[in-house]
Parts: structure tokens; C-alpha cells; sequence
């Protein structure tokens, strides 16, 4: 272990997160993953970022510092660029790369160059005749909580101050302007990252003020319902948090207050914040989120508590169950969004269930924003692809893409992926709690001392899960080992000795000892495939049935089915055999699912109804593609919920 200190830690929070270079991916899935970021992804968005076309570019900042220009892109793009940074802090950290620190060290100048004397960092209104603190859609809070966020990541990284005492000033006019309560301006933080990054910075300076501040916001949401320009359910300003009892509105806006607020009870432990972001993540888990961990079902909503003029909200979450498969919105964005907040509710609690969440976003929403070949990206993500009848909506595209209107996704998966040791494990007193499995390495410090263990398995494509001791304190340590709720049946054996796994349910199970170097512990989950039906009162899939092996949804692309046969002509019987076979070419190193379907009759009548044709036409031999590795190729037509035959 190289000495580095421990993150900063939360006073209210039941767990910590270990520092960053005492956790590693040495392998794997994950390991692969952020290698692609590596030489992919990230020169992939860094070179859109160049491009003045793409809806986010650095040439906005070059334009302030030269003096003048016109802006481009749209009014989020700095926020996205602060992203993009972040991303390169989390990939240099794991392994230096001299190419990306220097342009990231280019950056932070012109960055610098951009900020106003008295702090305000904005290019979309430095560079146009919009006022400050005028229109909340300017997004001026989105791109400074970003900031925040990337400048105490750069300052824990790197050791320097340049990128921090820039957000420094500008948090300071922040504060300076909104530390007045005037209620005028209580409506801005549409896209409220703000949060999350003052408390951040409280974190890394000890600033009280950012912390008051970061508090305020919160206050703010849903205290003047009635102001002009206030878009009441759209950011979840209709309603007082401590009062909300629904997750609605905007999915990207609502876990990003919701994740900024749980940040505050880790400093604060406030009962009743912590009651009401439960609250909501209770309703949008269990009554609005999709079977891959996607949330926004809509492209356009209604606010039906609006009455009577039902505000329409835009990539919004919908009604209880309201979870249309061809029609799902499920940004990228609101998808790791929601990880992001469940990661938050872990700390504070210990509770595995927000850790299932983050599992089952990163297996599958969460990753299918970025192709197979690390360089193309999507911003939203269908259950369910009809082809060239396949209606298109804001933001959907038919095909992955490198350039975008909106660019907000891109960064967004790079910097999670690139820092995705930092969910694998926790640490409590005298305990280590492991959440996320794969090839990996944890080396770190407990208050009796150190404790080093490796993690070695091809999880997800399989359930076996080892892990060796390596070095340990004195005294009895206890190992928390995360136990998915997915997993029907484990077995877990110390040394050789089985285990008793009582219970139901995701939850941890506790392993305290006096450990010793070789100790070795075998996790056996249960990754065979499930054939899984939605609750009767999700109509849009009633009668359906969807594929999980393990965390990972599987799909069914067109581009394996026989010449003319479609996905609409298949049906998935309830006993059906599900054989994992390892993929080839283009899913190399994934496994599928080999299955025969039943093809279903064809439609004799072309009537809008029509009597039902019983008899099948045989069975149809093809494969289950991971969801996450759909549209990589031309028929990218695709269903994960398929008619249930018998």
C-alpha cells in the first residue's frame, strides 16, 4: 500500500469508501471495460468535444479566454466538458498516461482563462446576452456542480489546487448570491449537480458555508410552488422534499437532488431527509423502474397532480407501472443517475439492496449507452426496437453515434466506468463490506490495521467468486459479503469449510475471525438464467416474459433469427431451456443463450382484430444476446420481453 490517505469521511455515514488507488479491476470484466474507456472512449468524446458541431465543446472556454465569440452547443455543454475531465482524472489515477494529463492540464487553463473576475464560470452567458440567475433552463447550476465535483477529484488526485481554487471562487459567488433566500431564486437548480458538488467541496476544504449552501438548494425545491418560471414537477419543485412521496418529474434532475440530499445526511444525519429520499427510492424502484435498472420511462410526461392544468414533463418518469418497452426513454444519464443515488443510500445504510441496484444498472442500462467498440454512443435505451417502423423520438436514435444534440450521456458513461472500483467495496470499523464481484484487488487501512485481499472470478458470466486474504489487522475483522437477491441458491465455503447462508432476500452476510494470510473464501452464486414476468399491474408486458441470468437481461436481436422470421413471430415457453454458450466474433468473450423459440402462426387477417391462431409453426433455434450488446450490428431490431407461450 503507498500511504495514500483515506477519502474524506462522513460523519453519519455506516460506511466509507476506501481511497482510490487502494482499490483496482486487476481483470476481468470490469478491468476490460475501463481498458476500452481507456484507448477508446474517451479520445472518442474528447475528439467530439473538439468538434464545434457536437452539442458539447471545450472551444466555448478558448472563446472566452480569447475574448469573444459566439457560443456553441448546448447550455449543459461545460458540464459535460467537467465530465470528460473527470473521466481522465479516474483513468490517469488507476494508470498514468502522460497524453491525457496534458490535455487535461491544457484545459484547466483555458478554464481558468474563462472564469469572470468575481468567480461566475458560465460560457453560455459570458458568451451571449443572457443575464445570470435569469431562465433556469441556462443550466448555470448543472455546470458549476460538475465543476465542483471534478476540481476536489482533481485536487485528491493530482495533489494540486489550480482546478480547485477555480471552483473555490466560483462556489463563492455562489454563495454570495444565493445565501440571501430571495425567493426569486429559489427556482434555480434545474438539474441540481450543484448539490452533490458543494458537499463534495465541503468535504475537501472544510468550508462550512458549502455545506450551508448545498442545504438551501434542498430547502429551496418545492418551497414557492407558485413563482413565475418555477416548472413545478418537471424538477421536483411542486412539492417540499421532506414532504414528496413519489419519485416524479425529470429522471435525471430527480436522483440528482435526491443523491445531493443524501450527501447532506451523511454530514447532517437528518431523520427526516433520510425518511423522504427513501420514500422515493422505494416508489421509483419497486413501481417505476425497468427490469435493466433504466428509470424515465417517458419521452413526455403529464403531471397529473398539476390539475387542472396537467404540466407536461419531459423525460419524465410515468404513472405507478407505466413502463412501455418500444416507447422507454431511460436515459443514459438517469440510468447511472440512479446508481449514483442507490450508491448513496448504501453508504448510509449498509442495506444490500441499493447495492443490487447498482448492479443492475451497470450490467445493463448503464452499459448499453456505449457500443461494443468503446467509440459510439446512444442516449436512450428501448426495451424494445421495431426497426425501420420503429417510431423515433427526442433523443432516440436508430443507429449508435459518435457526434449528438445532446451530449450529456458519453461523459456520463466514461467517467462511471472509469471509476467503477470506487462501488466495489466499503469499509466500516474494523470491517470491510464487499459489493461488487470480479478480478480485483482491495489494499487499505482499518482501525486495527491493514487488510489486503484479492478477488478473482468471470463473474458475470460465472457464480464463482474467490477470495484470498493477503494480509490482515490483528483482532477479529469481519468481511461482509454481499449475497444478491437474485441468487436463489449460494454456497459459501472458509478454508474448505461450508458456511450457513440463512435468509431471503439481497443482503450481507457477516464473517467475523481472527484473519490470516491464505485464508480463502469460495462464493458460489447462482447465475443460471431465469425466465421472469413483470407484476400484472405493468400492462405493457402483461403476458410477457424477459431473461435474466445472474445481473445481466438478455435480448433477442432480429440479426439472430432466420430469414423471414422476425421478433415479432416468436414466443418464449415458460419451461424453456436456456443453454449459455460461449460467444463468438463480436461477442467474444460474453456468453449467450442459446434457445429454440416457437414460431408463432401467422396473421391471416390484416383486421385491426382478428381470431387467435393456435397452432405454431415449429421452433426457431437462436441465441439471447446480452442487453447490454444490442445495436452493434445492422439488424438491430430487438425485444427483451417476448409473449409467454404456455
Amino acid at each position: 500500500m503507498d500511504g495514500t490517505p483515506v477519502t474524506p469521511i462522513s460523519a453519519h455515514a455506516r460506511l466509507h469508501r476506501p481511497a482510490d488507488k487502494h482499490v483496482r479491476w486487476t481483470g476481468g470484466f470490469w478491468a476490460e471495460k475501463q481498458s476500452l474507456i481507456r484507448t477508446e472512449s474517451i479520445l472518442s468524446v474528447l475528439d467530439a468535444m473538439e468538434d464545434p458541431a457536437n452539442a458539447a465543446c471545450f472551444g466555448n472556454f478558448r472563446a472566452v479566454a480569447a475574448g469573444g465569440g459566439s457560443f456553441r452547443g448546448r447550455y449543459w455543454s461545460d458540464g459535460d466538458c467537467y465530465k470528460a475531465l473527470e473521466s481522465i482524472l479516474l483513468l490517469t489515477d488507476v494508470a498514468p498516461d502522460a497524453a491525457l494529463t496534458q490535455r487535461l492540464e491544457d484545459y484547466i487553463e483555458i478554464i481558468a482563462a474563462a472564469q469572470e473576475a468575481d468567480g461566475y464560470l458560465n460560457t453560455q452567458i459570458t458568451l451571449t446576452d443572457r443575464g445570470r440567475w435569469t431562465d433556469i433552463q441556462n443550466h448555470e447550476m448543472y455546470n458549476l456542480g460538475h465543476l465542483f465535483t471534478t476540481a476536489c477529484l482533481h485536487h485528491q488526485v493530482t495533489g494540486a489546487r489550480c482546478l480547485l481554487e477555480i471552483a473555490i471562487r466560483a462556489a463563492d459567488n455562489l454563495f454570495e448570491t444565493f445565501i440571501t433566500r430571495a425567493p426569486d431564486l429559489a427556482r434555480f437548480g434545474f438539474n441540481p449537480s450543484q448539490i452533490m458538488g458543494l458537499v463534495e467541496l465541503f468535504r475537501e476544504t472544510g468550508e462550512a458555508r458549502y455545506l450551508e449552501l448545498a442545504r438551501i438548494f434542498v430547502e429551496n425545491r418545492g418551497a414557492h410552488p407558485d413563482l413565475p418560471g418555477n416548472n413545478g414537477d418537471q424538477s421536483q419543485a411542486r412539492v417540499p422534499l421532506l414532504e414528496e412521496t413519489e419519485a416524479v418529474g425529470h429522471a435525471v434532475t430527480g436522483p440528482y437532488l435526491w443523491a445531493g440530499a443524501a450527501d447532506i445526511v451523511m454530514e447532517t444525519d437528518e431523520a427526516p431527509l433520510m425518511a423522504a429520499i427513501t420514500r422515493i427510492w422505494e416508489d421509483s424502484t419497486h413501481r417505476k423502474m425497468y427490469i435493466t435498472g433504466g428509470i424515465g420511462a417517458l419521452h413526455k410526461g403529464t403531471s397529473e397532480r398539476s390539475h387542472p392544468r396537467y404540466e407536461q414533463i419531459a423525460e419524465a418518469y410515468g404513472r405507478p407501472y407505466q413502463l412501455p418497452s418500444d416507447t422507454a426513454y431511460n436515459e443514459t444519464c438517469a440510468n447511472i443517475a440512479n446508481a449514483m443515488w442507490s450508491w448513496r443510500m448504501l453508504q448510509l445504510t449498509g442495506d444490500a439492496r441499493y447495492a443490487d441496484v447498482i448492479e443492475q444498472v451497470m450490467y445493463n442500462t448503464g452499459l448499453s449507452g456505449v457500443s461494443l467498440s468503446g467509440t459510439h454512443f446512444t442516449y436512450s435505451n428501448p426495451l424494445r426496437f421495431n426497426g425501420e417502423t420503429h417510431f423515433i423520438g427526442n433523443n432516440d436514435s436508430p443507429r449508435r453515434w459518435t457526434r449528438w444534440t445532446c451530449y450529456c450521456c458519453p461523459p456520463q458513461v466514461t467517467r462511471t466506468i472509469a471509476g467503477l472500483h470506487r462501488w466495489a467495496y466499503s469499509t466500516g470499523e474494523d470491517a470491510v463490506w464487499v459489493h461488487l464481484y470480479g478480478t480485483n484487488a482491495l489494499d487499505t487501512e482499518l482501525g486495527a490495521g491493514r487488510i489486503a485481499l484479492r478477488q478473482e472470478s468471470d463473474f458475470p458470466w460465472s457464480g464463482a467468486v474467490r477470495l484470498q486474504i493477503e494480509e490482515a489487522p490483528e483482532g477479529e475483522t469481519t468481511l461482509h459479503l454481499r449475497i444478491p437477491g437474485w441468487s436463489e441458491k449460494t454456497e459459501v465455503r472458509l478454508n474448505g469449510e461450508a458456511v450457513d447462508v440463512a435468509g431471503q432476500g439481497p443482503r450481507y452476510l457477516a464473517l467475523t475471525r481472527q484473519w490470516a494470510r491464505g485464508d480463502e473464501i469460495e462464493l458460489t452464486l447462482d447465475i443460471r438464467p431465469r425466465i421472469l414476468a413483470a407484476r400484472p399491474e405493468v400492462e405493457e408486458v402483461r403476458n410477457q416474459v424477459a431473461v435474466m441470468a445472474g445481473p445481466v437481461v438478455y435480448c433477442l436481436e432480429g440479426a439472430d433469427l432466420p430469414e423471414g422470421v422476425t421478433i415479432n413471430d416468436v414466443a418464449l415457453p415458460a419451461d424453456a431451456v436456456l443453454e449459455p454458450v460461449a460467444g463468438e466474433g463480436l461477442f467474444a468473450g460474453l456468453t449467450l443463450l442459446r434457445v429454440d423459440l416457437p414460431r408463432r402462426a401467422a396473421r391471416e387477417s390484416d383486421a385491426l382484430y382478428a381470431p387467435v391462431a393456435v397452432q405454431d409453426h415449429g421452433n426457431v433455434s437462436t441465441v439471447l444476446i446480452p442487453y447490454f450488446a444490442w445495436n452493434n450490428r445492422d439488424d438491430n431490431t430487438m425485444a427483451v420481453w417476448l409473449p409467454l407461450k404456455g
